[in-house]
């Protein structure tokens, strides 16, 4: 967590709800001397606050706490499985913007899709669209390996933690099974494990590069020591591979759409959460 990002980023939604510091300020119950330390980067609102800022503001504690300065220096790279095309309908969406919400989520406005992919408009994001991986980002890269979704509480807060950690991070959760069995070390290192099933953890085609490397095979990166960011139980993991795989996560979207009222992957309601600017 960086301090002047979180000021920033609270200044930034202030002003966007309407508030001043001092209105602001009344409705929490504090001074506008706290407000300005705040936006200032010299304080961090007290925990006792965060909930009701975040239904003042519009949004959630990890777009607070990690602020849109850190989710500008990041581009989204997503390299897809032409095994099912971009276009398939899954329940009610397209296949891609399952995919892409996952960018959204930290406020990744700067896209690049690499495979088979017609032209796709998002008001304020950037995508573009390549048969072949030809451009370097100047930027920090989120990737994700293939047409790979996940599904769980806190989903947006673990993927902002891999981005705050140095050098390449890759994404674990605890299932069954999996291809990539890891060790995990007590200071969230992790090497891959030739025990299946060591400690319930297995790596997922999610990487987040902070060093700008040069772009490499998933099977390459994860053979090396890396540092890994482990989600919690619960968490649904669907590698879209297959039609048989299209058909489980459009019954697991219908179910959890109908009795939550939630609306999966709605790429107009993540937008209108998050901090998204690709021009900053």
């Amino acid at each position: 967590m960086n301090l002047d990002n979180t000021g920033k980023t609270i200044a930034k939604l202030r002003k966007s709800a309407g508030f001043t510091q001092s209105s602001l300020a009344e409705k929490l119950g504090i001074s506008d001397k706290a407000i300005s330390k705040w936006e200032r980067g010299i304080t961090f609102p007290d925990t006792s606050l965060l909930n009701q800022l975040c239904i003042l503001l519009d949004t959630d504690i990890e777009s607070i706490m990690y602020g849109h300065e850190q989710t500008n220096q990041w581009g989204g790279l997503l390299i897809l499985d032409d095994a099912i095309p971009a276009e398939t309908i899954i329940y009610n969406k397209l296949l891609i913007h399952y995919l892409i919400s996952q960018f959204l989520l930290v406020g990744i406005g700067d896209i690049r899709i690499i495979g088979k992919c017609k032209p796709i408009k998002v008001e304020g994001i950037n995508i573009s669209i390549s048969s072949e991986l030809n451009h370097k980002f100047t930027k920090n890269v989120f990737v994700i390996y293939g047409n790979q979704f996940i599904y769980g509480p806190n989903l947006t807060k673990h993927f902002m933690r891999a981005m705050s950690r140095d050098k390449v991070t890759v994404i674990a959760t605890m299932k069954a099974k999996g291809k990539y069995p890891l060790f995990v070390d007590s200071d969230k290192k992790a090497v891959i494990s030739s025990e299946e099933n060591i400690n319930k953890y297995y790596a997922l085609p999610y990487v987040f590069d902070s060093h700008n490397k040069e772009m490499k095979s998933f099977d390459t990166i994860i053979n090396q020591q890396v540092n890994v960011e482990t989600m919690v139980r619960g968490m649904i993991h669907f590698n879209l591979n297959s039609y048989e795989k299209v058909y489980q996560m459009a019954g697991f979207v219908k179910m959890m759409e109908e009795n939550t009222g939630e609306r999966i992957a709605d790429l107009d309601e993540i937008i209108s959460r998050r901090i998204i600017n690709v021009n900053q």
